[in-house]
C-alpha cells in the first residue's frame, strides 16, 4: 500500500514545533509535507529554512498577508496547493480568523479529501464563538490539546469520535539526555549561588515578565508568606515589559534578599537545574508550555482555576500529585494552596518528581502526539 499523503498548514511554524515535525516526517507510512509562510503576528523564533532541511522536512512557503492589526490572516497559494496538490488529507491550524482557511477547507472537502484542524478549541456561549463551533463543523475531524477542550464540544452537540486529543509538546528527547546528567549536589550548589538562604524553598516562574502573567500576585503571595513565618524564595527566569516594576515592588516590600531575577535563557542546559532545584513552579496568570517544561524536570505546578483563562496545558496538573490549583484571581487563596503544597510535599519531594516524569512520558511528548495523529489518518474514511 503506498504512503498517505498529508499536508500540514500553519500561520507560521514556531521553533518550539520542531521536534513533533521531526516525529512525523519521518514516518514511514505517511509522507507530510508542511506549509507555512514566515511572517509572525508575535515576537517568537521560527523554524529556519536550513533546520527544515537538515531534519528532511518536506516544506513549502508561501506568502501571509495580515489584515486588521494582524488579527486575521490570508495566505496566499494555500488554495491552489490544497487542490492540486496530491494529498489525501489536511491538516490546519484551526482558527477561524484564517480567513483563506475557510475557503480551502470547504473547497478540498468538495474534492473528496479529509480535512482536520489542529485547535485548541475552547468555547463559550456566546455570539463570537458560535461561528468558531460552526467553523469547526468544517472539518472532518478536530486534532485537540486537552480533554477539557474535547468535553466541552461533546456538550455542544460535537460527535467525541471526531475528537482527537494530542497534548502538546516540546523538545523531550533533548530534555530527557539534559535530565539525566542533573544530580543533587548541583543543584544545592545552584541554589547556593542564587540565594542567600538557600535552605529557604524556592518558587519558579518561568516565562515572559509581563503584565498579563500576573506577577506581581506572586510577589504579594511572597510577602504575605513571610509574615505568616514560612519564608520562601521566588525564583523568575525570564524577561519583558515588566521586569523593572516587579523590581521595584520587591524592593518596596523589603524583598530583594529572596527574590531573583535571572533574566532570560533559552538554553536547556542552563534551564534544566533551575527548574529542577525549585520546590514548585507558579504561574498566577495562564499556564501554556511552561507547564510541560516544568513537569518534564520533576517541579509540579500550582496555576488558578479558570479554564476559560488558560492555556490547554492546565489539565497536566493532577492535584496533589503533579501540583495544584487556586482560585482564580485570589492572592489568598494562592497563599493557602502554595502553603498547603509546601507543608503537605516537602518531605515527598523525589515522588512528585517522579510524578510529574510520568505524565510527560505518557502524553505529552512529541512521540504521543505523531503517534494519535498516525492513528487517525490511517484509519480515517470519510464521514
Amino acid at each position: 500500500m503506498l504512503p498517505k499523503k498529508v499536508l500540514i498548514v500553519y500561520h507560521y511554524f514556531a521553533h518550539y514545533r520542531l521536534p513533533i515535525i521531526k516525529e512525523l516526517a519521518k514516518d514511514p507510512d505517511i509522507n507530510y509535507t508542511f506549509i507555512s509562510g514566515r511572517t509572525t503576528n508575535h515576537d517568537i523564533k521560527i523554524i529556519s529554512n536550513s533546520e527544515m532541511i537538515e531534519n528532511k522536512v518536506i516544506w513549502k512557503e508561501i506568502n501571509n498577508i495580515w489584515l486588521f492589526k494582524k488579527k486575521f490572516l490570508w495566505q496566499s497559494g494555500l488554495i491552489r496547493e490544497c487542490l492540486f496538490g496530491k494529498y489525501d488529507s489536511i491538516i490546519f491550524l484551526g482558527t477561524p480568523y484564517f480567513l483563506s482557511t475557510w475557503f480551502a477547507a470547504i473547497l478540498v472537502r468538495l474534492q473528496g479529501k479529509l480535512v482536520y484542524f489542529w485547535t485548541h478549541a475552547t468555547v463559550r456561549n456566546n455570539s463570537r464563538d458560535m461561528l468558531k463551533t460552526l467553523f469547526f463543523k468544517l472539518a472532518n475531524g478536530l486534532f485537540l490539546y486537552g480533554n477539557w477542550a474535547k468535553n466541552r464540544l461533546i456538550s455542544l452537540g460535537f460527535n467525541p469520535e471526531k475528537l482527537h486529543v494530542i497534548y502538546n509538546s516540546l523538545d523531550y528527547e533533548t530534555q530527557i539526555l539534559v535530565r539525566e546528567k542533573l544530580t543533587s549536589t548541583m543543584l544545592l550548589q545552584k541554589k547556593k549561588e542564587l540565594f542567600k538562604n538557600y535552605d529557604l524553598p524556592v518558587l519558579i516562574f518561568i516565562g515572559r515578565i509581563i503584565s498579563r502573567k500576573k506577577l506581581d500576585e506572586l510577589i504579594d503571595a511572597c510577602e504575605k508568606m513571610h509574615q505568616l513565618g514560612m519564608p520562601i524564595n521566588l525564583l523568575f527566569v525570564g524577561d519583558g515589559d515588566d521586569r523593572s516594576r516587579l523590581g521595584m515592588l520587591s524592593e518596596s516590600k523589603n524583598l530583594q534578599d529572596y527574590i531573583v531575577f535571572y533574566g532570560e535563557t533559552y538554553n536547556e542546559t542552563e534551564l534544566a537545574p533551575l527548574i529542577a532545584l525549585s520546590d514548585v513552579c507558579v504561574s498566577p496568570g495562564e499556564v501554556g508550555l511552561t507547564a510541560i517544561h516544568s513537569l518534564t524536570y520533576g517541579t509540579p505546578i500550582i496555576t488558578h482555576d479558570n479554564p476559560y483563562e488558560q492555556g490547554p496545558e492546565f489539565e497536566i496538573i493532577t492535584p496533589g500529585c503533579t501540583g495544584m490549583f487556586f482560585e482564580y484571581g485570589k492572592v489568598e487563596s494562592l497563599v493557602n494552596v502554595i502553603t498547603e503544597w509546601l507543608r503537605n510535599n516537602s518531605s515527598k519531594r523525589e515522588q512528585v518528581r517522579s510524578n510529574c516524569y510520568e505524565i510527560v512520558e505518557k502524553f505529552y511528548n512529541p512521540a504521543y502526539q505523531a503517534k494519535v495523529i498516525k492513528s487517525v489518518i490511517l484509519n480515517s474514511q470519510m464521514r
